[in-house]
């Protein structure tokens, strides 16, 4: 997750946040999931104004790249990812439907994702002429993953330590499929015999989750029992069950 910190905080979570609401200005849901290969399915986003003012944004649309450990945006003038409308207006307690399809002629070659900003304008009706005052515009992020069924993902551990009770496993998918941690039981065998298991979806009831886009390393930490110490540990393995 992409660190799965950096997401929480630009991309919002992109996981598996549902709402959000910022200074009142309501979005739901953060993270869409498209399929190129159902064009008839348009899924969208509401933004509802519960601010006392009207509110107007432009949207721009950035592709996520995964590549480097600090997951970077790239704007695109030019999308495959059409977003309607391409700006809003929206007077106090106002709502819209925000839309996402994919118009490229070709699919893409792996599951991708990209964050649509929804970047605040001046108003001219927001603005005391007789008040000298500082405004903050707000931009607020969402995500759509684009995928398709034939991509599946290919989850190789590369690395596996213990330090300070938790268990730190560097991730790579291999596959041309996204995935989350969240779809896999976590099995840690130390010891040859002392086997761990976190069963699927027991991670995200905690607050947990990992992203794991195609062809990227992720870092995965994982708080084990007390009765595990490294200095005891003389074998360690990790297993991913899908």
């Amino acid at each position: 997750m992409f660190s799965i910190q950096w997401l929480s905080r630009c991309l919002v979570i992109l996981i598996w946040s549902i709402t959000i609401s910022v200074d009142a200005l309501e979005v739901t849901p953060m993270v869409v999931t498209l399929s190129p290969q159902e064009p008839s399915k348009i899924p969208s986003s509401l933004v509802y104004n519960q601010l006392p003012r009207e509110i107007a944004f432009d949207i721009e649309v950035h592709e996520i790249d995964f590549s480097t450990p600090n997951p970077s945006l790239k704007k695109l003038e030019d999308s495959p990812l059409w977003v309607f409308p391409p700006s809003l207006f929206l007077q106090e307690g106002q709502g819209q439907k925000i839309q996402f399809r994919w118009i490229a002629e070709s699919f893409p070659k792996y599951d991708k994702s990209y964050q649509v900003s929804l970047v605040e304008q001046p108003l001219a009706s927001n603005i005391d002429s007789d008040t000298s005052q500082l405004k903050i515009l707000m931009n607020v992020n969402l995500v759509v993953h684009v995928h398709m069924d034939e991509y599946l993902p290919k989850l190789k551990i590369l690395t596996s330590t213990i330090e300070s009770g938790e268990l730190l496993t560097q991730v790579k998918n291999e596959g041309r499929g996204a995935t989350r941690l969240r779809d896999y039981e976590v099995k840690v065998t130390t010891n040859k015999s002392v086997v761990t298991t976190f069963e699927k979806q027991a991670l995200l009831e905690n607050g947990y989750d990992v992203f794991f886009a195609p062809y990227a390393t992720q870092t995965i930490k994982i708080k084990l029992p007390e009765n595990i110490e490294r200095g005891k540990v003389e074998h360690l393995s990790l297993d991913l069950v899908q």
